[in-house]
């Protein structure tokens, strides 16, 4: 099982390395990556592999949170595999209103992926109910989501006890979300380069630091 673990995360850098996962997708001028494994096909053994890291590295830190948030839709998959992996409870944060809420809170954000501002909802007697929780999101460009997300947990009374992004898309050059302490923002793969063949420069995050 551990070696099915480390076999996984293996796969997944070399992917990266070689562009064998990746398709550049150009965009109003940007690189958009297409990355297989994280948002075209999903396999079960990939969202284990990164649940698993990060909790090896929360208890690493003596972290500990009462629950798991993310960003829908695409963030979701990987709170609901690291909430499942870590035992926790599980909540989203949305980029529509629900009728059910019971106290909705917005906050304005702006998404590079969808090329739009977006409005994050939340329901704040959902999430005030957790003191302390894990944000957990698949990409940062911008830090835009990551910080609208964050304040608007603020918002609700909850404390990010660390903040878990699966691509850092750094080669972009925008700085890293400042509602999150330095020290607790924790990538796995950092792409600090990439070419047009999808080759990506993957020397940091937790997943090369780990292997």
């Amino acid at each position: 099982m551990e070696s099915d673990f480390v076999n996984v995360l293996h796969k997944l850098l070399n992917g990266l390395r070689t562009g064998a996962h990746v398709k550049i997708v150009p965009v109003e001028g940007k690189r958009i990556l297409r990355i297989f494994w994280l948002n075209v096909v999903h396999e079960p053994m990939v969202f284990r592999a990164i649940a698993k890291l990060v909790k090896m590295h929360a208890e690493k830190m003596g972290y500990d949170a009462d629950a798991v948030a993310s960003v829908e839709t695409s963030g979701a998959k990987y709170g609901l595999a690291l909430a499942n992996e870590l035992g926790k409870p599980y909540f989203s944060i949305h980029k529509a209103r629900k009728l059910i809420f019971q106290q909705p809170v917005a906050a304005e954000g702006f998404s590079v992926t969808e090329s739009k501002p977006v409005t994050l909802h939340l329901d704040k007697a959902v999430a005030s109910r957790f003191r302390n929780v894990f944000l957990i999101d698949d990409v940062r460009r911008t830090s835009s989501t990551i910080n609208t997300a964050a304040a608007l947990l603020n918002e609700c009374g909850v404390h990010v006890t660390a903040c878990y992004v699966i691509i850092d898309l750094a080669f972009a050059g925008h700085p890293r979300p400042d509602m999150i302490p330095r020290d607790r923002y924790h990538p796995l793969f950092v792409i600090s380069s990439v070419d047009d063949e999808g080759r990506c420069v993957v020397d940091e995050g937790l997943v090369p630091e780990f292997l």
